[in-house]
């Protein structure tokens, strides 16, 4: 009855039993979390990015996505893995709920190459319950001092009752240094607080850098009516010449003719284009179905501030800041923000002529922002069901959790998504206590989670996990005789050695994230 005396196929049941048991389990908690109730994030849309494929599609804030290529009943973390997993080239079929009304749209998702997944650019709707608390430079943080504290709800502000975090952030915004009357909801009590809001400025050198090609052309709308398209450089309207988006926004308000001629590169050929544009509504639709691509070309200035003061012109291209090359524009505007307003050094281009010069950001006074320091949750919907329904949906969150990690291993293998993100026991720990303070049902589900991925994991072909035991197994079988004692012990010290440098970078990561919170 010894293992080593068992034949091929009876040691590899042995192995795989083991990891099933782990699958099992999992499957269990599933069911488990799903009979008492699992908050999930909802599919409620809360912003959607100009030019993404979502905005391009036309889907808009406040949109329900209640389908995705058939999954029905979905919440965002189905979304998320449809999306990531979804075929580029044929879309995914949508069904969106807006007010009333359900609609179909294909959206062709984007690869994101920051993050080595495929994204069709929208973010979750927010409640109004805070989810965290934070304080400025100044280690200032109006909501603290208020007596504001997470889980508290916002019912009201000024007195009048709101409902949407737009509504907050509209009446924050505008009340930088005043006042505001915040009433919350705690312990089923309505209590009221006052909080002045910090004065939320940013960095600016004063350019805007909005080309004159097309990053995002809106389905359906008038100008992809008109034959406009994602690619697309305009060069001249009504044959006057374009030098960027501000330059396309003013011959566009301004035109007098019922007809815009606009003149398109399209690749390496030229266009006309006719564009019926009988009023100001009819002008800005049209000009709200663009979004333009930013570079490195200054398209516009703003007066009296450091890009106008040194001299600089639409129409020259940004080279680069403290003597770093600029890749895109959001390496100008990481580096402008990050500069705090020291001294940089500019160098930029101007037809054969090359200009050097200091400059130092400013602080955009006139648009500063009233800001609080609060963050609320993601709206959320409990899930739950009776034991056949549980089973059901138990088993659908299986598949879509090891599609998941699927996408995870996949990420780290290709160096597309960061080692950084690797935790170890810390990290479990924190995320179960969490859980734990969402509710059973939650802390259930994720320990499911675990369970499965301790399954997923263990049966990879790596030297001391079950996978390593059942490749070599496989390798027996193969050759007819188990591998020798010598290459099995080599293997079994490289794979520990894998595993415990893993434990240690993924604990060091874990202490890391201890000590910047």
């Amino acid at each position: 009855w010894e293992y080593a005396s068992k034949s091929v196929g009876q040691r590899a049941c042995v192995i795989i039993a083991g990891v099933a048991l782990n699958a099992v389990l999992a499957f269990i908690a599933f069911i488990v979390a799903f009979q008492i109730g699992v908050p999930f994030i909802t599919s409620e849309v809360g912003q959607v990015m100009p030019g993404s494929p979502a905005w391009e599609a036309g889907i808009q804030k406040g949109d329900k996505i209640i389908e995705a290529d058939g999954n029905k009943d979905i919440d965002f973390e189905d979304l998320f893995t449809v999306v990531a997993l979804s075929d580029s080239d044929e879309g995914i079929d949508l069904k969106v709920e807006r007010g009333n009304n359900v609609f179909d749209v294909n959206v062709i998702p984007e690869y994101d190459d920051e993050h080595g997944i495929q994204r069709m650019g929208i973010m979750p709707a927010a409640s109004l319950e805070i989810d965290k608390i934070f304080a400025f430079e100044s280690n200032d943080s109006p909501a603290s001092n208020a007596g504001i504290q997470v889980e508290d709800v916002v019912v009201a502000v000024n007195g009048n009752r709101i409902s949407t975090e737009d509504e907050f952030r509209e009446i924050e915004t505008s009340s930088a240094e005043k006042e505001m009357l915040i009433t919350v909801l705690r312990d089923n009590k309505e209590i009221e607080l006052k909080a002045t809001p910090s004065k939320a400025t940013r960095w600016m050198l004063g350019i805007s850098c909005a080309t004159a090609t097309l990053d995002g052309v809106k389905n359906n709308s008038l100008a992809s009516k008109a034959g406009l398209i994602k690619g697309d450089e305009i060069i001249e309207i009504n044959s006057k010449p374009v030098t960027g988006f501000t330059s396309i926004k003013n011959l566009i308000i301004g035109s007098e003719d019922e007809n815009c001629i606009i003149s398109v590169k399209r690749g390496n050929t030229f266009t006309l284009i006719a564009v019926p544009l009988t009023d100001t509504k009819a002008k800005e639709e049209f000009l709200g179905g663009l979004t333009p691509f930013y570079g490195l070309k200054v398209d516009s200035l703003v007066e009296e501030f450091p890009a106008e003061k040194i001299g600089l012109m639409p129409g020259d291209m940004i080279v680069s800041l403290n003597e770093k090359e600029l890749k895109d524009w959001n390496n100008l505007l990481q580096i402008v923000t990050m500069s705090y307003g020291k001294p940089m050094t500019i160098e930029w281009v101007r037809g054969n002529e090359r200009f050097v010069s200091t400059i130092e950001s400013k602080k955009d006074e006139k648009n500063a922002a009233g800001r609080i320091g609060i963050k609320f949750k993601e709206k959320t919907v409990i899930k739950k069901y009776g034991l056949i329904g549980s089973c059901v949906i138990g088993t659908q969150k299986a598949i879509i959790n090891v599609q998941r990690l699927y996408l995870t291993i996949k990420g780290f293998v290709s160096q597309r998504l960061s080692t950084k993100n690797v935790g170890g026991v810390i990290l479990i720990a924190q995320a179960s206590y969490e859980s734990a303070k969402v509710g059973v049902g939650k802390l259930v589900y994720f320990l499911g989670i675990l369970s499965l991925q301790l399954a997923l994991l263990n049966i990879l072909p790596v030297p001391v996990l079950d996978g390593g035991h059942l490749l070599f197994l496989a390798i027996e079988k193969v050759k007819g005789s188990p591998v020798s004692q010598r290459t099995l012990a080599i293997a079994q010290y490289i794979g520990f050695g894998f595993i415990i440098t893993l434990v240690i970078y993924a604990t060091r990561n874990d202490i890391m994230r201890l000590l910047t919170l």
